[in-house]
């Protein structure tokens, strides 16, 4: 929940993706296995007076899909930016490509089980309660 200023509305845009990982030598989990995560976008953005929203959830989903497509059923583990795959540096490189292509924005979750995930929020966004 946000704290909202005049004017603002706060909405959001849940999806799901899975990829590929592998583990260090040694690990139990050398072999090639795969993890499941929920993300999800918040935007604040004003309120369209005549759409009655924000942003179309259509378009959101346009300008994520390139971001969405490196992750959805991707070897994470490859991308240079990630130097891990926990959901602390998806988040963090989520968000920081997400800044470009959707400036309104200000809050990425990345769960991997219901209530183990992180939270990456703006530092321009007001305070925030859990959810």
């Amino acid at each position: 929940m946000s704290v909202l200023a005049l004017g603002d509305t706060l909405g959001n845009r849940a999806m799901g993706f899975a990829w590929a990982a592998l583990a260090p030598p040694g690990h139990p989990l050398t072999a090639l296995h795969g993890h499941t995560y929920d993300l999800r976008l918040h935007l604040r953005a004003p309120l369209d007076e005549v759409m009655g929203w924000t942003m179309d959830f259509g378009d959101v989903k346009t300008l994520f899909d390139p971001i969405f497509k490196a992750l959805d059923h991707q070897p994470l583990h490859e991308l240079p930016e990630l130097q891990d795959c926990t959901t602390e540096q998806i988040a963090r490189w989520a968000f920081a490509k997400a800044q470009s292509a959707l400036p309104a924005c200000e809050r990425i979750d990345v769960f991997e089980m219901h209530g183990a995930g992180s939270l990456l929020i703006s530092g321009d966004a007001p305070d925030l309660l859990p959810i």
